[in-house]
């Protein structure tokens, strides 16, 4: 029996070395995306999250799983063609995560299609790299190696973790030592963004290897994780569904809306067991149950997705539209799309599933008409034809037309337009609100709290000024040394504003230089009314006595103290 050879430090360093020259870019983001979680975890208490800090983490975070991709892939080829691809890449991802930058902090929409550009690349992992080989096996191969090497490495980076904060907290109680209160997430941004992507990429295997197909269900374990846990929970999930179509036939009712999610669960369970099953299409043995499986559960899933299709009409029908139930239609539409892409090719490639999900949600969330300015435009519509239907002709709708509402009879129609105008204000901003609500002149969060203050503070003026400082060139004031961004809202804590002689002051709290201090800033009312009642809205400048505020955001009633004020903007300390 050979002995195991012990490997040394030089050993180590080595390897790590090799490493690092096989995926330079992908260390250089590991690298910078540390840095700036660690600069991001020093900033001061009351320092906003910038646009800047979301384009670096996004850019960083986002370029560690691009750049090792692109590896991958030009492993093998021309050197120069390596440098064009890899430069180009990274390019357009540099202007994917500028616009998204540009427009934080980002709304629904601009979530969403930041969601899908990531998961995009994400998938790109397991599909690019491995696109011209012959067959799918070193691509799943590949994945279910990077599952196992992504969760030996947070195991380990978790235990390095409560190692070194058990460490520090010792010097902490034993020795009177001085810690930051920001040591914790020091620790946590080594161990688990530099720490554990370095153990993933170190663990890589070879270009030769990674594209060698093997066959995992030679493996006892996997043998043993198909057919003894992921194969029994797939027939009960099928029996359960099937013993639930015929409750429904002999009921003669409409299946429940949570039928959807056990579907949902039954086919990401199927897209997993076809691709473990996949290599029984190369084995030259007898596999004549599993081949079976791969051939004819597709069909087996098929009907039962016209239950889930049936659940989403329902809910449509009861409820109207919404994003999410958009998204779950196009799931169940790809669903289809799978399954009867299974039977007809019989699994000989499979790499189109994941390839066609990424591009579905793609197609779904980053073009100019998507899934959240449909639903806006249908909630529109559909809160104009019930309003419409209790007596109200006039839209956008005031004060006037929303009493209405409030104090009109309880019933199923009014609690559905209720409904709507809140899920319009929580999920949309003050523009898209506009097309049915005049927002400027409405507080509607005071309308969808329950508690409606315009049917006694109406005859006061309301400010609702909302603008994107992202969205204007603005110059610095001179003579001001420093600046921050400030907001306080609903989660922050409000802010009082009082209205005297014409003004409206609010007193802004902040940091300079380590001390804690405040300023007045003066907003002249005729100044902020125009700014108000203007269609474009941008950034204004106001002055107090040492600060002065580009003021993006005010939300209050022009009366003498409005405890609850909405204010946010950039702030300028001389």
């Amino acid at each position: 029996m050979t002995p195991l050879k012990k490997p040394s430090l030089a050993d180590w360093s080595s390897r790590l070395v090799e490493t690092v020259g096989r995926f330079p870019v992908t260390f250089v983001y590991i690298v910078l995306a540390t840095v700036h979680l660690w600069f991001v975890c020093g900033k001061m208490p009351g320092d906003d999250y910038t646009c800047i800090d979301f384009l670096a983490d996004l850019l960083t975070l986002g370029g560690i799983v691009l750049s090792y991709m692109l590896h991958l892939f030009m492993e093998g080829r021309a050197g120069g063609r390596q440098h064009v691809v890899m430069l180009s890449a990274n390019i357009v991802w540099i202007a994917v995560c500028s616009f998204f930058a540009c427009h934080y902090p980002l709304d629904g929409a601009m979530t969403a299609a930041c969601i899908a550009c990531c998961v995009a690349v994400a998938v790109s992992l397991f599909i690019v790299p491995f696109r011209r080989l012959g067959d799918d096996r070193p691509a799943i191969r590949f994945a279910i190696g990077f599952l196992g090497r992504a969760g030996l490495a947070i195991a380990v980076s978790g235990l390095l973790f409560l190692g070194l904060e058990l460490l520090v907290l010792s010097f902490l109680y034993l020795f009177d030592a001085q810690v930051s209160d920001s040591h914790f997430l020091y620790l946590l941004v080594f161990c688990f963004v530099f720490l554990a992507p370095t153990l993933v990429v170190v663990q890589t295997p070879s270009a030769e290897k990674n594209r060698t197909p093997r066959d995992w269900m030679q493996h006892r374990f996997m043998n043993g994780v198909i057919h003894f846990l992921l194969l029994p929970l797939l027939f009960a999930y099928l029996a359960t569904l099937y013993l639930y179509v015929f409750k429904i036939i002999l009921e003669w009712t409409l299946p429940d809306g949570w039928v959807s999610w056990l579907v949902t669960a039954l086919m990401f369970l199927t897209v997993i067991v076809v691709h473990l099953l996949y290599p029984v299409r190369f084995q030259a043995e007898d596999r004549r149950f599993d081949r079976r499986v791969l051939r004819w559960l597709p069909l087996a899933v098929l009907p039962l997705l016209v239950l889930m299709t049936i659940g989403i009409v329902r809910r449509f029908s009861d409820y109207g539209v919404s994003v999410l139930r958009v998204y779950l239609l196009a799931f169940n539409v790809w669903c289809y799309a799978v399954c009867i892409g299974l039977c007809v090719t019989r699994a000989k490639r499979l790499w189109w599933i994941g390839g066609s999900f990424a591009g579905v949600l793609l197609l779904l969330s980053v073009l100019p008409y998507n899934v959240y300015s449909f639903t806006c435009g249908q909630l529109c519509r559909d809160i104009r034809s019930l309003a419409e239907k209790k007596g109200i002709r006039h839209f956008p709708m005031r004060d006037a037309e929303l009493r209405q509402i409030w104090e009109g009879p309880e019933d199923g129609q009014s609690q559905l337009l209720e409904d709507k105008l809140v899920y319009l204000y929580t999920h949309y901003d003050t523009t898209d609100i506009s097309r049915v609500v005049d927002a400027k002149a409405v507080p509607m969060q005071d309308f969808l709290s329950g508690e409606p203050s315009f049917t006694t503070v109406n005859d006061m003026y309301y400010f609702n000024i909302q603008c994107s400082a992202s969205d204007s060139v603005l110059e610095i004031p001179k003579g001001y040394a420093a600046f921050r961004t400030v907001r306080y809202d609903y989660e922050t804590g409000f802010l009082p504003c009082y209205v005297k002689h014409d003004t409206l002051s609010v007193t802004i709290p902040y940091q300079y230089r380590g001390r804690k201090t405040a300023d007045t800033v003066r907003m002249p009312v005729a100044k902020l009314k125009e700014l108000n009642e203007s269609r474009i809205q941008h950034p204004a400048l106001f002055y107090g006595r040492h600060t002065c505020l580009y003021l993006t955001g005010l939300t209050c009633y022009e009366e003498e103290k409005d405890e609850n004020g909405f204010l946010s903007g950039i702030l300028f300390v001389k």
